[in-house]
């Protein structure tokens, strides 16, 4: 009598993971409702300890920190990392699929995500809307020279389109490139199945995401009349919204620090032996 040995089932995937079933969970929904109110306690405990008064330089740094700090927070950026802390359990193969937005849908592209193809698109779509908002600002400088003597804005507003204008165009052609580029096309096209560090890859652009509304808030701040290169001694002369354009620059280089230092690994570790970097366009160039 022979004895069948039993057969093996492939491991079933929950049909409907937990980031689907709950859309505020590590989502920018989350990551708004952490970040504005630690933005806003940061400001005011940072004005009470700076003799009392807010709206200084310090209290409204003090804010933009506490809202990416705050906003990373709600979005799930440190949950494994502080998981890994206190010595938690290795997440399971169903939590990695969670975090890469497995069946997510279109909601995917409003989390936390680890999949490079859905963090390129989010930097793609990112980079457009940055692109639209420059050349509006170009648009509105249009309208200042239709004619000689025109004052469609006041000088202060002015200058600070100018700036706004010229950062917004240059980053948005910086992300550009390591955005959908590469996180889409890079990882495709050396054949490796992700990047080499997937929730850094997520983290480069929630970084720059962050970046985007402290900027916005420039003007209601005053502005700054440096223009995009900010020079001193003018910077150290013009309104808060100097405030807002330094802490952008700040966010802005660390998400591409980190976005670089992910890509650059990802080519140098996970290029196949079949391959070297003169059959990839990017390596070749």
């Amino acid at each position: 009598m022979t004895v069948q040995a039993p057969v093996k089932q492939p491991p079933v995937l929950h049909p409907n993971p937990g980031p689907r079933d709950n859309p505020f969970k590590r989502s920018i929904l989350s990551g708004i409702a952490v970040g504005v109110p630690m933005g806003a306690i940061w400001y005011i405990v940072a004005g009470a300890l700076t003799s009392g008064q807010p709206g200084r330089n310090t209290s409204l740094v003090m804010g933009y920190i506490g809202w990416g700090i705050g906003f990373l927070i709600g979005i799930g950026a440190f949950n494994r990392p502080v998981q890994w802390a206190l010595g938690k359990n290795e997440p399971t193969h169903q939590d990695e699929l969670d975090l890469a937005g497995y069946k997510g849908g279109m909601w995917r592209y409003f989390r936390y995500t680890t999949d490079h193809k859905v963090v390129g698109i989010q930097y793609l779509v990112l980079g457009m809307v940055l692109f639209a908002a420059g050349g509006i600002a170009a648009m509105m400088l249009r309208l200042e020279l239709i004619r000689p003597g025109a004052r469609m804005f006041p000088i202060q507003t002015y200058n600070t389109i100018i700036g706004m204008h010229g950062l917004m165009m240059v980053v948005a052609t910086i992300i550009m490139i390591t955005g959908p580029f590469g996180n889409f096309v890079m990882p495709i096209m050396i054949g490796a199945r992700d990047m080499a560090f997937p929730r850094l890859n997520a983290l480069s652009f929630w970084l720059l995401f962050i970046a985007v509304p402290i900027f916005l808030s420039a003007p209601f701040f005053g502005g700054f009349q440096t223009g995009w290169t900010a020079y001193a001694p003018l910077a150290n002369q013009t309104a808060l919204g100097m405030d807002a354009y330094s802490v952008t620059i700040l966010f802005f280089v660390a998400s591409t620090a980190v976005a670089a230092v992910n890509v650059v690994t990802t080519m140098a570790t996970m290029l196949r032996t079949v391959l070297t970097t003169s059959h990839v366009s990017m390596g070749a160039s």
